[in-house]
């Protein structure tokens, strides 16, 4: 049950970074406590053998940490935080972002007062300001031949630098995802068959399934480094071509599953060859 002197849970999964988090940690207390919002912060240490001294001694008291054994993947991490949420909302939260007062306290006014939202998030930003992609179509057979084949982006809405306004998208990207536990309870928890990568994209697409929009808001936005915890090449990913697989397999049959295989594979030994 949801703890009424709660508003909001915060999930952040932790990997081998404890100063990152810790920084992700004190800007989201300074922002909920500019907006007098009450907050449950949890941290998923999925490196825990190697930093859960160091969060203890560097996290405020009281921050929740779930200490893993084992890197348990985004999902089942995120998941272990969710069944633990007591707000009435919920946001997950890459360490590598950085959030600020207004972002917060708009995203819940957004859900209060739009009901058939699911999901919102806003505009990310690097930290030179720069404009990072933050919401895409649910991916397609023909988006896959563009960024794989042709290199064209299809499945990115090709006006989003000109939205002012929120838009209903297809998903958004999970460096930032707020929803409302009662959504939660409906949709059910992440897909853990999805490891690290795409969880946010098959999450989005069974909330829209359910009924609800997925919210894109460009009126507001966090700062977000992007890739802190990766040290490999796009191309040389090795979670996101393989889930992607996986989302067209369990989302669209076997014979898309195979063409998004087919084409996966194609275009990145084609990529290997050239470079």
């Amino acid at each position: 049950m949801n703890n009424p002197e709660i508003d909001l849970s915060v999930v952040i999964l932790n990997y081998k970074d404890a100063n990152l988090t810790a920084k992700c940690v004190n800007h989201l207390i300074t922002s909920t406590e500019k907006s007098e919002i009450s907050t449950q912060i949890m941290v998923v240490d999925n490196s825990a053998e190697e930093t859960a001294e160091e969060l203890k001694r560097i996290l405020p008291e009281n921050v929740e940490i779930i200490e893993n054994i084992a890197n348990f993947g985004f999902s089942k991490a995120n998941n272990q935080g969710i069944v633990r949420s007591k707000g009435k909302y919920l946001l997950l939260l890459n360490n590598d972002a950085f959030v600020n007062p207004e972002c917060i306290e708009n995203g819940i006014k957004y859900f209060q007062e739009n009901p058939d939202c699911g999901i919102w998030g806003p505009k990310l930003l690097g930290e030179d300001g720069s404009f990072q992609v933050s919401c895409a179509r649910l991916p397609s057979i023909k988006g896959l031949i563009g960024e794989y084949i042709l290199h064209k982006n299809y499945d990115w809405y090709s006006d989003v630098l000109d939205w002012k306004e929120p838009h209903n998208v297809g998903n958004i990207v999970g460096a930032f995802l707020l929803t409302n536990k009662s959504i939660i309870k409906k949709v059910g928890l992440l897909d853990e068959d999805f490891f690290f990568n795409t969880e946010d994209v098959d999450y989005c697409k069974r909330v829209c399934e359910s009924g609800f929009n997925v919210v894109y808001d460009p009126r507001f936005t966090i700062v977000h480094i992007g890739g802190a915890s990766q040290d490999y090449s796009w191309a040389d990913d090795p979670y996101l071509h393989k889930y992607r697989i996986l989302y067209f397999k369990k989302n669209h049959g076997t014979i898309k599953s195979f063409l998004a295989s087919f084409i996966i594979n194609l275009g990145l030994k084609i990529m290997k060859i050239r470079f």
